[in-house]
């Protein structure tokens, strides 16, 4: 399949198409669709790891990958064999090549995805829109055994709209006739539409409430109310995972209800979930930290877990970020807990040129930035500015993240060494 092809086109038509072509595997597979603008593929890992936990057979889809498209449709936690992988791509190509109108990269993705959970039977599929909500390919499926919904901000203006409201109101599309849906705390707006929305349909809404015990080095602990009430764990880092890990608990606690599932498992799954490239600590020397941090509001949750004292060190910042991104703003959000900053520009056609981002800021005495336009030189000089016992932080866009990632592993001195 081709990364680049047809580019963004909202709209359900392309991929109803596939999946009557398909036999509609929508149709066979109990669904957890999660909406909102961050925290959605935190939310579908953390619930995921549960649903297994509980004993049953969990699909799981997500976007963007880290590098490979691949990534982005698990069932139990692994990646589909490389022959089911092409087989699948193979039918959905032929399913495609009959539409009407050529499909999307992300439509095809999403046609494959179900065919897969569909084939292997699973018992329950977690969905994370890939943009918006109403005209989504993954809002083809019916009314959901579950809808979960993030915290809605500014993000993507060209396609959703210039306001929180306008962004909610496309993102509430998810919400489904008589449907059951988890929602996080909102923006006023955001939440009215929410509510609106939920009223139209005659859908239940729950708003999960949560109490912060700790956040640290070893990941985040909450106490839950109500259906999952009890203490909750996870080792991705920063305070802000304590609402992803609440409306979790909460989804899991409304799906578990009436079931014999053991919970003491389930809470022991979602405490050891993985999530790449969210704060995620690389092994090596120097220490070496990454973050998507692909928006505003992703950005200021970035610096605020970099104020938690066991995140508080002079970083040598990797920077770079797609060109429909306010790069400036969010960038002015994590300057004071940076010690020197190198910019970049992730690979493909929407990073951004470093040059610009240099030009858009007023920089603060001492940290006036460096442009290195290949990713590899930009994470050399800043392993360099860190010497092994410093720490280098890479953040901006989920696909510098997984650039990141993927060098660190092969470049970084072993820890110790």
């Amino acid at each position: 399949m081709d990364r680049a092809r047809f580019g963004v086109r909202p709209g359900l038509g392309r991929t109803a198409h596939l999946m009557a072509r398909l036999g509609h595997p929508e149709r066979s597979v109990p669904v957890v669709h999660i909406a909102g603008t961050n925290g959605k593929g935190s939310t579908a890992a953390l619930i995921a790891a549960g649903l297994r936990a509980a004993g049953l057979t969990t699909g799981l889809y997500t976007s963007p990958d880290l590098g490979d498209l691949q990534e982005r449709v698990q069932v139990d936690g692994a990646l589909l064999p490389e022959g089911e992988w092409q087989v699948l791509a193979r039918r959905v190509e032929a399913a495609a090549a009959s539409a009407p109108e050529p499909p999307t990269l992300f439509e095809c993705l999403t046609a494959l995805a179900l065919a897969a959970f569909a084939e292997r039977s699973v018992a329950v599929a977690v969905l994370e829109v890939g943009l918006g909500g109403s005209f989504d390919a993954t809002n083809v499926v019916p009314v959901p055994a579950l809808t979960v919904i993030t915290p809605v901000a500014v993000d993507h203006q060209e396609v959703l709209g210039s306001t929180v409201a306008a962004i909610a109101r496309d993102k509430a599309g998810v919400i489904k006739d008589g449907g059951r849906v988890v929602v996080a705390p909102q923006a006023p707006h955001a939440r009215a539409e929410v509510v609106h929305r939920a009223r139209e349909v005659g859908a239940v809404l729950r708003w999960p409430t949560h109490r912060l015990l700790w956040s640290d080095a070893s990941g985040v602990t909450i106490t839950v109310h109500g259906s999952a009430a009890g203490v909750w764990r996870t080792k991705l880092l920063g305070r802000h995972q304590a609402g992803n890990l609440a409306l979790a608990a909460a989804a899991l606690g409304w799906l578990g209800e009436g079931l014999s599932w053991d919970w003491d498992a389930v809470q022991t799954g979602v405490a050891q979930a993985n999530w790449p490239a969210r704060l995620e600590v690389l092994p090596g020397r120097p220490l070496g930290l990454v973050d998507g941090a692909h928006n505003l509001h992703a950005a200021h949750a970035l610096a605020k877990a970099l104020a938690e004292p066991h995140l508080i060190r002079p970083w040598h910042l990797v920077w770079g970020t797609f060109q429909d991104k306010p790069s400036a703003a969010m960038l002015r959000a994590v300057l004071p807990h940076v010690a020197s900053v190198v910019l970049t520009r992730p690979s493909g056609p929407r990073g951004q040129d470093p040059a610009v981002i240099r030009q858009q800021l007023r920089w603060p005495p001492g940290l006036a930035p460096v442009v290195e336009g290949r990713v590899s030189e930009a994470l050399r000089l800043a392993v360099r500015r860190a010497g092994p016992g410093g720490a280098v932080l890479v953040a901006g866009s989920l696909a510098l993240a997984g650039e990141a990632r993927q060098w660190w592993a092969l470049e970084s001195l072993p820890p110790g060494g």
